[in-house]
Parts: structure tokens; sequence; C-alpha cells
């Protein structure tokens, strides 16, 4: 089973013999996939992409940033440091990191830069994974302490509009955008994505006509 295998269904009917079927989400989607931001050269897009962030940050909304390489997401954490906001990096050199990160990732003021992650399994909570938050604390008292604290985040959250992705480029896939901006709008949850696009980028350095 697999969230976006349908787009390539006539590929796994025709070389693997696999049938295809959609089974509809169990509750409607609420996720807002806004259209692509298209911009002309990839230096002014860090610009854009870096205010679309703050603006957002601001306002506390849980923030997933997707790059399709350890550098960018580097040089996008780099950026965001120097003007003192908090951010996870979550690539091939601290991968060890990774189910702390993603328990954390939507939580209120959260800003999580990925590279390569968009198809892992393990959801992003909005007001952060209350498993990991109750880690270690045995006192009745505490842990009903962090539930109730819990409850009152996913509420904030919510109300913030979920989790926001902001895919950094368009991946030559089409199913690993799909996965990508999936990681937010997860259960019923509410959610946004918004695509951000160069004309230096990879996709059209390759496909694009010369």
């Amino acid at each position: 089973m697999t969230g976006t295998a349908y787009e390539d269904k006539k590929e796994l009917e025709d070389i693997y013999g696999l049938p295809v079927c959609k089974i509809p989400t169990r509750l409607p989607i609420q996720r807002v996939d806004e259209k692509d931001v298209l911009i002309v050269n990839k230096n002014k897009k860090f610009d854009i992409v870096i205010d679309e962030i703050i603006e957002a940050h601001n306002t506390g909304q849980p923030i997933l940033v997707g790059t399709s390489s350890v550098n960018d997401s580097e040089i996008i954490a780099d950026i965001l440091k120097k003007k003192g906001i908090k951010t996870e990096v979550l690539n091939a050199k601290n991968h060890e990191r990774e189910s702390e990160i993603i328990a954390e990732a939507g939580r209120r003021g959260s800003l999580t830069i990925s590279t390569s992650m968009a198809g892992r399994g393990t959801d992003i909570i909005l007001g952060g994974n209350l498993n990991h938050l109750l880690d270690g604390i045995e006192e009745p008292e505490k842990i009903n302490d962090v539930k109730e604290k819990h409850i009152l985040e996913q509420k904030e959250v919510i109300e913030l509009g979920g989790l926001y992705v902001i895919g950094f480029e368009r991946n030559k896939s089409r199913r690993v955008d799909d996965q990508l901006k999936g990681r937010a709008g997860r259960q019923g949850d509410p959610g946004r994505s918004k695509f951000f696009v160069s004309l230096e980028d990879d996709l059209f350095q390759i496909f694009g006509n010369p």
C-alpha cells in the first residue's frame, strides 16, 4: 500500500503486472495545495523562500521545508540561524536523530528542513508525538500535565492551519513531490503546501527546451 502509486498506474501494470486501485481516505483531505511560485533564478528563490518561512514561522505554524540536496538544506538553515531562527535539519549527516526530529516537527513554532525524507512512513503529529513527550516520565501528575498541554498545543496548531510544507523545488518524479506535500494534512488534519521553482532548477536544466 502506498499513497502515491496511482500516478504510475500504467507503468506498474505494464511492467510488473500489478493492478492499482484507489482507496478513499478515511477522513476528507483538508490540506490546501497552493499554486507553484515561479522565480527567475535560484539566488532570488533563496530570498523569497526565506521570507516565506519567516512569515509563517512568526505565526507559530509548524513548517517542513523539503529540499533535493543536502547543500540546499544547509544553506537555508545557515541563513535562518544568522537571523536568530532555530531549525532542525534532517539529512544524511544526522539521520540518527530522525525519530526525535520527526516527533517534534509538528509542534508549535517548529521548523524542520529535510532532504529526501518525503516517503518516510512516520506521521508528523500536530502538537508533537505524545509518546515522545512522555518518554522517561513516570509520575502520574506529570503525565497528566503533559497530556493536557499536548491537547492544548494540538488545538493551537490546528487553528494555525496545521503543518506547512514548503517545497524548495519540484523533483524529477511527481511521486516524490506528492510524498512531500503528503506529510501535511494527515488523517484529516488541516495543512498546506507550496512549491517554489526557479528556471535554474535541475528540473528545467534536464527537461527544459534549449
